[in-house]
Parts: C-alpha cells; sequence; structure tokens
C-alpha cells in the first residue's frame, strides 16, 4: 500500500469517526467522495464501496444526535415526499422485472441510497452558515473534478480512461453549478470569494472539452443556463453579468476550445450528420414501443439488457446493448408512466420551491444569501433539462441533491422569518408606521380636581 493510500485511509478513518458527533461532517464527506473515488488507487481499495460507507456512517450519526438535530424544525417538503413516492415506484418495478429482477433491485438498492442521502442533508443542513459553507464545498469539489480531468490525467496522477470515474465527472454535474459560481462571482461577501469564484469558472470550461462522453449535451446546458441567468436575474445583477459571460465566452472560444469543437457542437442542429446524434432517433422509437408494450415498466437498469432484441447491429455497442440516451425515456420504459409523473413532479417541485425563496424578497430589496443561492440553483435546473434528453443521467446523485436543497433553502429562509415574527423583530414598512395613529397626549390633572372614578350607587 503506497503512502498516498494510507494518508487517504487514515484522514476517511478519522473523518467518520468525527461524523458520529457531527453529522454535518458526514454530509460534507459523502459529497467529498462522490468527487475523490478512492477505490481507484487500488491497493484493496477497489472492493470498498466508500461512499455507501460514508452514508450508512452518517444515518448512524443522524440517529444518534437526534436530540441536538429535533431543537430546529426540518419537515420534509414536497419535493423530498414526491422523491419518495417515486423511490416507492422503483422498487416495486422490481418486482417485475423483464430481463432481471436481481439486477432491477440491486439497482434500487443503489439508488435508495442516494434518497437516504437527499433526505439526511433536509435534515441535518438547518442554518444559513451551514448552508454557505456547503455551497462553497460543493464548488471545491467541482473545481477539483474539473482540475483532475484535465491537470490529473496530465500528470500522470489518474489514467485517462478512468478519469470520469475517479472525479465523478460529468458535464451535466458541472454545468449545475455554473449559474452559483457567476453568482458568487458577482456578488460575493468579499473580493476573496468574488475571485474563488471566477478562478473555478476557467477550469468548469476547460474540462468541458476534455470530458469524452455528453459533448454535446454539456455544451447544450452551458448555453441554456447563460440564457437562464440573463433572462432570470435579480435587479442589477443581470446587467453585471454581461461582462463576465464576454469574457468568459472569448476566453472559451479562442482558448480553451480544441480544433473542430465548434464544429462537432453544429451536429446539435442537424442530429443525422452525426452517427452517434442518429442513433439517437432509432433509440428513443425503440423507447415509445417499450412504453407501450410494458406501461408498468421493465425494471431499474434492464433496458440495456432487452435493447437487443428491438434495435439493429449497427445500433449495438460492442457489447451488443444500447441504453435509452435520454432521461426522460429511460425512466418512463424501467418505472413506468407512473414513474415517469412522479420523477417529473418532484424536480417541478424542487424548481417551484427555489423559486418560493426567490420570491420572497420584495421588488425594493436586496436578495439575501439564500434568494441568490435560490435563484441561481434554479438556473442550473433549468439548464441541464435539455441536456439531459440525449444521455441517461437520471441516476446522477446532483440531481437529488438539488431536491434537498431546495427544501433546506426553504425551511432556513422561511423558518427565520416565522422565528422573527414570533418574537417580535419584524419591522412594519415605513408606510405603515406613517398611517399610524398618533398616540394620545397624557392629561394632566387641574389643581383642587379629584381625577379618581366616583362610584355611582
Amino acid at each position: 500500500m503506497s503512502l498516498r493510500v494510507m494518508v487517504a485511509v487514515v484522514i476517511l478513518i478519522a473523518v467518520l469517526i468525527w461524523t458520529l458527533r457531527r453529522p454535518y461532517v458526514g454530509i460534507l464527506m459523502v459529497i467529498a467522495l462522490f468527487h475523490l473515488n478512492l477505490r481507484m488507487f487500488g491497493a484493496g481499495l477497489d472492493e470498498i464501496r466508500f461512499q455507501f460507507v460514508a452514508t450508512i456512517v452518517l444515518l448512524i450519526s443522524f440517529i444518534l444526535n437526534q436530540g441536538t438535530l429535533r431543537q430546529i424544525a426540518t419537515p420534509m417538503r414536497p419535493p423530498m415526499v414526491w422523491l419518495f413516492a417515486f423511490l416507492l415506484v422503483v422498487f416495486l418495478t422490481s418486482m417485475w422485472a423483464v430481463a432481471s429482477i436481481d439486477v432491477a433491485f440491486e439497482s434500487a438498492v443503489d439508488f435508495s441510497k442516494i434518497v437516504l442521502f437527499s433526505y439526511l442533508m433536509v435534515k441535518v443542513v438547518q442554518t444559513k452558515k451551514e448552508v454557505d459553507i456547503l455551497m462553497w464545498f460543493m464548488l471545491i469539489c467541482v473545481w477539483y473534478t474539473s482540475f483532475m480531468t484535465r491537470w490529473g490525467v496530465e500528470w500522470d496522477w489518474i489514467d485517462a480512461i478512468e478519469a470520469g470515474i475517479a472525479t465523478g465527472a460529468t458535464g451535466t454535474h458541472i454545468l449545475m453549478y455554473f449559474p452559483l459560481m457567476i453568482t458568487l462571482g458577482l456578488t460575493g461577501k468579499n473580493w476573496i470569494e468574488k475571485v474563488a469564484a471566477f478562478a473555478i469558472v476557467p477550469f468548469m470550461l476547460d474540462c468541458m472539452t476534455v470530458l469524452e462522453g455528453g459533448f454535446r449535451s454539456t455544451f447544450l446546458t452551458l448555453v441554456v443556463c447563460v440564457i437562464g441567468f440573463i433572462l432570470f436575474a435579480p435587479g442589477k445583477l443581470r446587467t453585471r453579468s454581461i461582462v463576465p459571460f464576454i469574457v468568459g465566452g472569448v476566453l472559451f472560444v479562442y482558448v480553451l476550445a480544441p480544433p473542430g469543437y465548434f464544429e462537432y457542437m453544429q451536429t446539435i442542429l442537424d442530429p443525422s450528420s452525426e452517427s452517434s446524434a442518429a442513433s439517437r432517433s432509432a433509440i428513443n422509437e425503440v423507447s415509445f414501443t417499450l412504453i407501450k408494450e410494458y406501461p408498468f415498466g421493465i425494471g431499474y437498469n434492464n433496458y440495456p439488457m432487452i435493447s437487443m432484441d428491438y434495435l439493429g447491429e449497427e445500433y449495438l455497442t460492442d457489447l451488443g446493448t444500447r441504453d435509452a440516451h435520454n432521461s426522460y425515456l429511460k425512466v418512463a420504459t424501467e418505472f413506468g408512466v407512473l414513474g415517469l409523473f412522479l420523477w417529473l413532479m418532484t424536480f417541478v417541485l424542487t424548481y417551484f420551491y427555489f423559486r418560493r425563496v426567490r420570491k420572497s424578497q420584495e421588488r425594493s430589496q436586496t436578495p439575501t444569501r439564500l434568494q441568490l443561492y435560490a435563484f441561481s440553483l434554479a438556473v442550473g435546473l433549468i439548464g441541464i433539462a435539455p441536456g439531459i434528453y440525449t444521455h441517461s443521467y437520471n441516476d446522477l446523485d446532483t440531481l437529488y441533491w438539488f431536491v434537498a436543497l431546495s427544501c433546506i433553502l426553504y425551511n432556513v429562509q422561511f423558518r427565520d422569518a416565522e422565528e422573527a415574527e414570533l418574537m417580535g423583530q419584524t419591522a412594519r414598512p415605513i408606510e405603515q408606521v406613517k398611517a399610524a395613529p398618533p398616540a394620545p397626549k397624557p392629561v394632566r390633572p387641574r389643581p383642587g380636581k379629584s381625577h379618581h372614578p366616583v362610584s355611582v350607587s
């Protein structure tokens, strides 16, 4: 076992012990392990499911620290309720999986880990300070992913083929945080925070051109995020974002994008001009056929195992299979029409809960930190919606972290408002103060006059 592996394991054990006393540490650790895959070190570590183990330790810590955690109310909001309803359908469809019940059930168990972690996020992250730390920790992990995907490969720290696996790197995952980076770069608390946020952006844009899979969907996500940011940014934030977008665009076009990149992106407008894009049409037809034949679903991850019966050989991979390459149709085929409805409603409610936090701001007021988070994450959610149409990202952890974040921001935002109102700390608007009747002047008693009440018998 190398020194690097030994250090990583010692740190991991120490953080696990710390998690038992502080559940919030466990939240950060699971996110870190999503981006830092210790299994890629080898030396026997490839048999350990670190993220799963960390989630179990976090669950134990959550149970042990109930007394402390219950001091602050953290109710499950509708986005999480609908997510649990979808999870139930995921397990139910495993019972009648068409190709393999074992594969469907094992995949459902793996997915339940993601849902469990999202639930624990809602229950553990309770304060504005914890939200701030969580957001920046996620951005640091995104920077690590982007850095290692390029320079980790260049310096032989990780293998190029395994870069995505070793860092949790997908363009969809990375671009979901792009609006947040721009927002923090423009509205950071100090110049250090602003510089740090903008400094991550070039690494992110560079990473987009390096990752092997999802080139077009990632580029489409970037375009939609920029458009969404400009359309929905509050107040002066829209105007202030123009310069960073222009600078970033010039940097991306003339420095970061490799030769032929934009020619390849043009196939988005004409899918038939490129074989991989053209195959999506045939695969989508198969998906609609499966929905008609199996309206209640074929079972989790059973799509690749039965695709060979519906697709011609020219569309199959070297393994003789093909996945749906469409998150919406993947969910519809494997979990049925009901599963698709519950899945879509989960994210529709997630968006509206972000929006409710964002709209709690008065027009004349400067957006709060929480409201800016809600705006940025909502734009990120909108941004990935078109891109996942061409890839099967329905089991990407980040999607369900956003579900949890919508509940967390809502709980923190409105709990503070309710507590302030109960304690009489909510200031009245100036119009109400002006309209309030003046206090009556005190009556001075006259000499020789009695002001005691007179009883009448």
